[in-house]
């Protein structure tokens, strides 16, 4: 059976240990080089990230734009140029829907040119708190896309890459608290993933070791203090509170501020949706739904279709009503290649199920609950909303 993507985290790294095994860089040492004027001790260029990054999260793209372009101009060689660049790119366009169109490949340049910049600091100082950050965020990054596209072993190239820097920002963590971020989710999930599947034990032994209660410490310290990773962090503190930690209260805490706070942000506005519906806020889920459908990419389409149909069965105890909002939904998720729409797919799979054994056609009932099980990594078939 397939592992799920987000498992091979560990995996990635465990591979990528063992193939390093006596590699040597032989370009190390031989590269001029280049020094970078730091961001952190330019005052103005941090106010203008500060007002810049709220509006790029709140899709006003244009007037983010103004503000990085400013940025850009103060630090033409820093990482931070092509990294704006990316993240542009990547919130326009999120989830990629084609690996290989044009949003993409321009996202992944941008990426590339970012590591490019990061090592010119590290070479002149393998602890620079900035390259190590820039690389960390531009590597981690094509990690999960190489992840999400099945390119496991151009994967693991960047895992090789990405835990030797993890190691180094436990140590720098005091002097830039973003490196916060990456040592939280680090620590996490090096934790929990050997605790809740004890086959990846021997995958992780010679790692540093992991601590939850740590893990989300750190991300916390960075949504209250960070400038990059804020969002981020509360982004990700969301993911693990709903599907790992079974702590539904936290999730829609830290949902719930960032849909308030960027409500023309679809990514957000449903990660809300969904931790309201699971907290039985029918009321909150239904006001903000409208929120989500005015986008129109084909994931938020899905989604807004499974909540309105999750409103009705639930909250009006209509299924016949539902049942046609899961199969509009799953007319989208079949129709289209939707990244990152298995959770949608496990909702509209339960609610068919739901359905068809309420209507006592079995065949059918079995066949919508196998589909749903196959997805339900995180048990939610248990959920009663």
């Amino acid at each position: 059976m397939m592992l799920p993507k987000i498992r091979l985290f560990l995996l990635l790294f465990a591979w990528a240990l063992i193939l390093s095994v006596g590699e040597v860089n032989p370009a190390a040492g031989q590269q001029k080089k280049v020094v970078i004027p730091p961001l952190l001790s330019d005052k103005t260029a941090l106010e203008l990230l500060e007002k810049g990054l709220p509006l790029m999260y709140g899709h006003d793209f244009a007037q983010a734009q103004r503000y990085f372009a400013e940025v850009q101009a103060r630090h033409p060689e820093h990482p931070v140029t092509p990294l704006l660049n990316a993240l542009l790119i990547f919130w326009q366009h999120m989830p990629f829907d084609n690996f290989e169109g044009k949003n993409f490949k321009q996202h992944s340049y941008f990426l590339e040119k970012t590591i490019a910049a990061s090592q010119k600091m590290l070479d002149v100082n393998p602890n620079d708190v900035e390259g190590v950050f820039f690389m960390l965020t531009a590597r981690g990054l094509l990690m999960q896309h190489y992840n999400e596209r099945g390119e496991s072993m151009q994967a693991v190239g960047e895992a090789k890459q990405l835990y030797g820097l993890i190691k180094t920002a436990f140590d720098l963590r005091s002097q830039n608290v973003e490196l916060n971020f990456m040592t939280g989710l680090y620590s996490y999930y090096r934790a929990y993933y050997p605790e809740r599947y004890p086959v990846y034990r021997p995958f992780v032994i010679f790692f540093k070791e992991g601590n939850k209660k740590e893990g989300l410490e750190n991300l916390e310290t960075c949504t209250q203090k960070a400038i990059f990773t804020a969002n981020e962090a509360a982004g990700y503190l969301t993911h693990i509170y709903l599907r790992y930690e079974n702590n539904h209260e936290k999730a829609l805490a830290h949902s719930r501020r960032l849909a308030q706070r960027f409500p023309n942000n679809p990514h957000y506005v449903a990660a809300f949706i969904e931790t309201a519906l699971l907290t039985k806020r029918y009321d909150e889920a239904a006001q903000m739904l409208p929120a989500l459908q005015k986008s129109q990419r084909p994931l938020f389409m899905a989604a807004a279709q499974v909540f309105n149909g999750i409103l009705a069965e639930f909250q009006r105890k209509d299924l016949t009503a539902a049942v046609k909002f899961y199969q509009a939904a799953e007319n989208l998720l079949l129709a289209e290649k939707i990244g990152y729409a298995n959770p949608y797919k496990l909702y509209t799979y339960a609610g068919l199920y739901r359905y068809y054994k309420q209507q006592r056609n079995q065949p059918v009932a079995q066949r919508y609950y196998k589909q749903a099980k196959a997805l339900d990594d995180y048990e939610y078939l248990k959920s009663d909303f």
